[in-house]
């Protein structure tokens, strides 16, 4: 995991360099992860640009696009909008795992979406962001780690990189709820429990063999 050089993004890493248990390597500057992008500089831009930056995935809603529309500039992307419910986040008798359990059970087709989106030919490097890059970008961020075989406890501390990053350097992000490890760990044991493994959960969700295939082959 490495610090990206965004004077205007905050919580923004590559996770590159993380090992999966066959002792493979997630290449450096394919998957870059972050807050929103409403305040991007000129530097931030030409360094997107210096990486061959090819996509950008927004998992937020539209009220959150409208009120901090990202500041890409002319730069060369394809702009995916797969964002999951947030229906669950007004509901006082659910809890915080119960949204990220209502985002795996009811918006696994946004999560699908934005994987095919990292699988397809030259969608990468890929940028990742919701509104704070904690919890929407976090899930999707840990299922494809752990489709590319990433262990656990590595994609566990990707994962709480996000409450350090944010606490030491927040900007103007704003977020209700503070992240745990159990959140993710609950979430992934949710998902073998109910689909056996993340790539059966993609794949009932409309993501391709070929397409699982192609992102290892993109990313590892």
């Amino acid at each position: 995991m490495t610090q990206l050089p965004l004077v205007g993004a905050r919580n923004a890493r590559d996770v590159g360099g993380l090992r999966t248990e066959s002792g493979r390597e997630v290449r450096p500057l394919r998957l870059l992860r972050s807050a929103r992008l409403n305040m991007l500089t000129d530097a931030d831009r030409e360094w997107l640009a210096s990486i061959g930056l090819r996509t950008v995935i927004d998992l937020r809603q539209g009220f959150e696009i409208a009120a901090w529309p990202d500041a890409l500039g002319t730069l060369d992307v394809v702009r995916v909008n797969t964002p999951p419910s947030l229906e669950a986040e007004n509901d006082p008798a659910v809890t915080f795992f119960g949204v990220y359990l209502s985002w795996l059970d009811e918006s696994g087709t946004a999560f699908a979406d934005a994987v095919r989106a990292l699988a397809r030919p030259g969608g990468l490097p890929a940028l990742v962001h919701c509104t704070a890059g904690k919890d929407r970008t976090g899930l999707l961020v840990a299922l494809v780690l752990d489709v590319l075989g990433v262990d656990e406890k590595a994609i566990v501390a990707d994962y709480m990189e996000s409450d350090t990053m944010l606490k030491a350097d927040p900007g103007d992000v704003v977020y209700r709820f503070a992240i745990d490890a159990d959140l993710i760990t609950g979430s992934l044991a949710h998902v073998r429990t109910t689909f056996g493994s993340t790539e059966n959960y993609l794949l009932a969700h409309g993501v391709t063999a070929e397409e699982i295939a192609a992102l290892r082959d993109g990313l590892l």
